[in-house]
């Protein structure tokens, strides 16, 4: 059975490695659907072949070659070819199960009208495909208008686009990934959609998202704390008008920029650096965080002192619940 208001969207770089199972998880689906959109981002690995090959064996797949402008650009260029009155989500490295869509658009059936973003619940699995039993899952709890849920209490929509199918209305009202992103571009997009939509989920384990080592997950995270969180910075300050009056807006801002310091305490230059961008930065938001050094360094001492109880709370109580600050 097949559902002509379903278009699927697959951003790809240099993703010649799992393509293809990507795709035929779209392709199997029990509900399948219309059209199911390969966008490479200018791949210079075998990505064009394989995607051509599978636009050739099934007809639903089209290959969308694009000039190289990152994941928001590939999945802007799949938005803008999308035709269906619904979109979902997948990226190259992930597989879906054969019911993911079914179950889905039941949720979607069945739900309040003003519900514009059903998402699942999903499980972990490695280069191999092997599950990987003790990695974080944040599983799907919170329906309804969870604005405030995303934007001040950290709540994750899902651990990948790959769990998402949207109501293509509602993109339409919030527009297309914000390009500038490199990092959280999609938790910035469920942030716009949740504050003119409601949200629902479906609690099955519908997709398998791949952890492997060149998974944008595992990238120079550490090297590159203080980028990634010029861009949690970027996504923040569209919200300033709306919340920035809001205490627990700022706290968490704040406890956002220590959680992506921790792992550079044992650079003290990396922490000096870090600080020196806020206190220089444009933006009047990122200059408020810390007050001065001294401000900084002891609520990092803080935060250790919080992580360390932490961690002996998994060793002692095999508390496997995440960090948090």
């Amino acid at each position: 059975m097949s559902d002509p208001r379903i278009d699927v969207v697959i951003p790809v770089y240099n993703g010649a490695r799992f393509l293809e199972e990507a795709v035929l998880s779209a392709v199997r689906q029990t509900l399948a659907p219309a059209r199911i959109l390969i966008c490479d981002d200018g791949s210079t690995d075998a990505t064009p072949e394989i995607a051509q090959r599978l636009s050739q064996a099934f007809p639903q797949v089209e290959h969308l070659r694009l000039t190289h402008g990152g994941e928001a650009s590939a999945r802007n260029g799949g938005l803008r070819a999308a035709t269906g009155e619904y979109v979902a989500f997948l990226d190259a490295d992930d597989v879906w199960m054969p019911s993911k869509l079914h179950t889905q658009m039941g949720v979607f059936a069945r739900a309040d009208p003003r519900v514009g973003v059903v998402h699942c619940a999903y499980q972990l699995i490695d280069e191999h495909g092997a599950a990987i039993a003790d990695g974080y899952v944040a599983e799907p709890s919170r329906k309804g208008d969870i604005f405030r849920d995303i934007l001040i209490n950290d709540y994750a929509v899902s651990g990948s686009a790959s769990a998402v199918v949207v109501r293509r209305a509602i993109l339409d009202q919030v527009g297309l990934f914000d390009e500038r992103l490199f990092h959280g571009a999609d938790a910035d997009m469920w942030l716009r959609l949740a504050y003119v939509s409601h949200f629902d989920y479906a609690p099955e384990p519908l997709v398998a998202l791949r952890i492997h080592g060149s998974s944008v997950q595992r990238r120079n995270a550490r090297g590159r704390a203080v980028d990634f969180f010029l861009q949690q910075l970027i996504f923040y300050e569209k919200w300033q008008d709306v919340a920035g009056s809001d205490p627990a807006f700022h706290a968490n801002l704040r406890n956002r920029a220590l959680l992506f310091m921790l792992p550079n305490l044992t650079a003290p230059g990396r922490v000096e650096a870090f600080y020196e961008v806020l206190r220089s930065h444009d933006s009047p938001l990122a200059r408020s965080l810390f007050s001065s050094r001294a401000d900084l360094l002891g609520a990092l001492a803080g935060m250790l002192g919080r992580y360390g109880l932490w961690r002996l709370r998994r060793v002692l109580l095999n508390d496997r619940s995440r960090f948090v600050g």
